[in-house]
């Protein structure tokens, strides 16, 4: 019996030991491509869409669709009364998330370009 327990004892502190690995290779961030606490920084209400994406993907990485998909992931998007609210998760370089709201109010203009309106980040490094 007691053989037993020990075994049990010993395939858990493996399992243990395996979801630490794995749970620490997933805080890993995206690379250069995804959104450091900088570039977060530097983003402020009101700014463009493309604005934004210009201080994230400063080197053009977001051409590739894998890349871009690794990166950027759309969360909501809403519409009240001519107003059009879309949410973004902008993956960390180094690890943590970002998480930009824009705003587009086409009762204005129907060219109204997306604005951020609220922004949040979550353990950006």
């Amino acid at each position: 019996m007691k053989k037993y327990i020990k075994i049990i004892f010993i395939i858990l502190i493996i399992l243990v030991a395996l979801i630490s690995i794995v749970a620490f290779f997933k805080r890993k961030g995206v690379g250069t491509a995804g959104i450091s606490i900088k570039e977060y920084n530097k983003i402020d209400i009101g700014m463009s869409n493309f604005e934004v994406n210009a201080i994230i993907d400063e080197k053009d990485e977001w051409d590739n669709d894998e890349t871009y998909d690794k990166c950027v992931e759309e969360l909501s998007k809403g519409y009240n009364d001519g107003k059009y609210t879309y949410s973004y998760k902008y993956n960390g370089e180094k690890s943590g998330y970002a998480i930009i709201t824009y705003g587009a109010d086409y009762n204005k203009s129907l060219s109204s370009i997306p604005e951020v309106i609220k922004k949040e980040q979550f353990n950006l490094k």
